[in-house]
This record gives C-alpha cells, structure tokens and sequence, in this order.
C-alpha cells in the first residue's frame, strides 16, 4: 500500500500513519521530535535506540510510545469532582518510553541494504 503523505510513526515496531489511523478511527497523535531541547532530545534517541544522524526534522513518534502521565493534565469538574484530563500536549521533559522491540516494523526489509557497482566497472 502506498502512502498518501502524512505524518509516520518511526519507533521499531510501530506501523501507524497519520491517514490509517485516521482512516480507522483510531486516535493517534503524532509528536515532533524536541531538537531545540537537546537534553530531551538525546533521552528520546536513547529510547527509541537511534542515532541522531537517523533522525530527519520531519520524524515524528506517535501517542502509543507515551504514558499518561507524559502528558499535560486538564483540570476540569465532571459531576461535581475534581478530574484531570490528559490534554494533546506533551510535558516539556516527556520521553517516549513504550516499545515492542521484539518486532520488525511492517513493510521493512530485515535484509542488509543493497550496494551499488559502479556503472564503467560493471560494464567492463
């Protein structure tokens, strides 16, 4: 299946995208990654086991990777007590901290990347 554009989740094992989700009612939301908090920033490489060199701007890790309380709370009153609500929001120093590492992403390859011949050399 193609993909339509729209934002991907890049954690390993992890195959939702932005239009899938979407398309099967499903309520992912799709975080940044915090580059201009380096500190957070090397905490989420550690996490999802990465480099940042592997890392474009555009990268975005999805809800499932998070807890509740990475989340910033909404207090509200709902029948007469005190709730707080999980908001859209991540927390300043949230990581992602919930992986299935035992599985390879759907659709990748597990097979060690193609090299290519140099064009005169294999023509010879």
């Amino acid at each position: 299946m193609r993909r339509r554009g729209g934002h991907f989740c890049i954690a390993p094992g992890c195959s939702n995208e932005f239009y899938r989700a979407k398309d099967e009612g499903k309520s992912v939301r799709f975080h940044s990654f915090p580059f201009k908090r380096q500190a957070v920033l090397r905490r989420w490489l550690a996490a999802l086991k990465r480099e940042r060199s592997s890392v474009r701007r555009g990268a975005r890790v999805c809800s499932e990777h998070f807890v509740n309380e990475d989340y910033v709370g909404e207090r509200v009153i709902e029948s007469g007590a005190l709730v707080v609500r999980r908001t859209k929001k991540l927390k300043t120093e949230a990581a992602p901290s919930v992986f299935d590492f035992s599985s390879p992403k759907v659709g990748c390859s597990t097979r060690p990347a193609q090299t290519f011949m140099n064009t005169k050399s294999h023509l010879q």
